[in-house]
């Protein structure tokens, strides 16, 4: 036992002696843990100074850079502003390039269109010259413009050459036909020419068909004074308020034969139907002068005769009566003795026998209304035909040589509402005097017949 409590007591003392050596041990590396650890923070300290400073370094340079950012936005924003207002500047030029433009061309056409016919021998070339450039260039204002500013200054010139009047040599066209050359005088708006031979001298004005203008005629005392204005620069002017107008309008209007033979074979016959018409109205105001019908004064004291049965009596005091009132009375004093309805029929057939000769001739009055208008329709068919078959040979740029097919179609239009109107207008007058008169002759044949009974005796009253 004690053997045991021995081996028992070395074995502690051994793991006492094993523990505090692994204490030791421990403590040891405890120890060079911490020196260890003391040296790691003292390393880390200074790496963590040095990288606190890139740090600040660094975001110094962030602040710088983030400065330099704002300033680079802001000019970039400056910048960008800066070219929207150049952009709408050069929208703003091109704009006012493109009206300046088309302002430009818009003169150059009128110039071109309103120059008088005299002075296209001065610019004609130069406005063509330069019409042909305009539409070679390309469609950019700035190669136009300078063409169009080059079309403005001749505009100017002519204008400052214009004031006071300009004079020029140059050509005109006599009125036989003939090609001249002499002196040109453009004030305002008219031209005058004189030859050099000082024998043809008058206003200007446009000639169809031809570049040089054409010569007015104008009385000779008028031509004497304008070659005197010419040669002198001084003088009293023969001026045409009409620029020439009138004297192209008055030849052009013609005669009434020259008017008349532009209808044709077809304006012809509506003439001759208006001459039938007009001779037709002219007899029927005869006829109805003859045939006129006039109430007789004594009425009641025929009828009186009549009724008492002197019928001799009776138609003697009718006898100054004339035309178809006398027959008809004179039926009626006749018929006197019989009932009334009897004497109205008599009387009435004297106005049925009358009735014709007031209508007659009429029907061809009617007709001539009618048929005038149809005829003027048919020569408007027949001018349009001749228009369209000149403009097959000739096409539609020479108007003068579709003139005679217009003018046929709308001249017998005119005649025939010529012939037309007045035919209508005097067959409703003959009309309402026919009727007027054959209602006035069939009241006096009621107040005759009225009378005639009233006045007959008692007895032949009852029968």
């Amino acid at each position: 036992m004690l053997l045991t409590t021995a081996s028992a007591s070395l074995s502690y003392g051994q793991a006492e002696a094993e523990f505090a050596v692994l204490i030791g041990r421990t403590q040891e590396k405890i120890e060079a843990s911490l020196d260890e650890y003391q040296a790691f923070l003292q390393e880390t300290q200074s790496e963590k100074l040095e990288f606190v400073r890139e740090i600040n370094k660094l975001e110094n340079s962030l602040v710088k850079l983030r400065q330099s950012e704002l300033i680079a936005r802001r000019n970039a924003t400056e910048d960008k502003l800066h070219l929207d207002e150049l952009q709408n500047r050069i929208k703003a030029l091109d704009t006012q390039s493109q009206y300046s433009q088309g302002v430009l061309s818009e003169y150059l056409t009128n110039f071109e269109s309103r120059i008088h016919i005299s002075e296209d021998q001065l610019y004609l070339d130069p406005l063509r010259e330069t019409r042909e450039t305009l539409n070679n260039a390309p469609d950019n204002p700035a190669d136009r413009l300078p063409i169009l500013f080059q079309a403005l200054e001749l505009g100017i010139a002519r204008q400052e050459a214009l004031v006071g009047g300009r004079q020029f040599e140059g050509k005109a066209i006599t009125p036989l036909g003939g090609v001249k050359t002499g002196q040109i005088a453009v004030i305002g708006p008219v031209a005058f020419f004189s030859d050099s031979g000082g024998t043809d001298a008058g206003p200007l004005r446009f000639n169809s068909g031809t570049i040089e203008p054409g010569l007015s005629t104008i009385a000779l005392d008028d031509a004497e004074k304008l070659r005197s204005v010419l040669s002198t620069g001084s003088g009293l002017l023969p001026l045409d308020s009409s620029l020439g107008n009138a004297l192209v309008l008055k030849r052009a209007k013609g005669t009434v034969a020259e008017h008349i033979s532009k209808g044709g074979w077809v304006g012809y016959a509506i003439l001759l139907l208006g001459a039938v018409a007009i001779l037709v109205s002219l007899f029927k105001l005869i006829d109805l002068r003859s045939l006129s019908v006039r109430e007789p004064g004594d009425l009641a004291s025929i009828a009186k005769t009549a009724a008492s049965g002197a019928i001799d009596d009776a138609k003697s005091m009718i006898e100054s009566l004339k035309g178809p009132i006398h027959k008809m009375l004179t039926l009626g004093i006749e018929f006197s003795r019989t009932d009334t309805d009897t004497q109205l029929d008599a009387m009435e057939s004297s106005i049925l026998r009358f009735r014709p000769q007031l209508e007659r001739f009429l029907p061809i009055l009617a007709t001539t209304a009618a048929v005038a208008p149809l005829m003027g329709l048919l020569g408007t068919v027949v001018g349009m035909i001749k228009t369209f078959t000149l403009i097959e040979v000739f096409g539609t740029g020479d108007a003068k040589s579709l003139s005679s097919g217009i003018s046929e179609a709308l001249v017998t239009t005119e005649l025939g509402l010529i012939v037309a109107i007045p035919a209508l207008i005097f067959h409703g007058i003959f009309t309402r005097i026919m009727r007027s008169r054959i209602g006035a002759m069939e009241q006096i044949a009621t107040d005759f017949s009225r009378l005639v009974f009233a006045h007959k005796p008692s007895k032949e009253t009852e029968q």
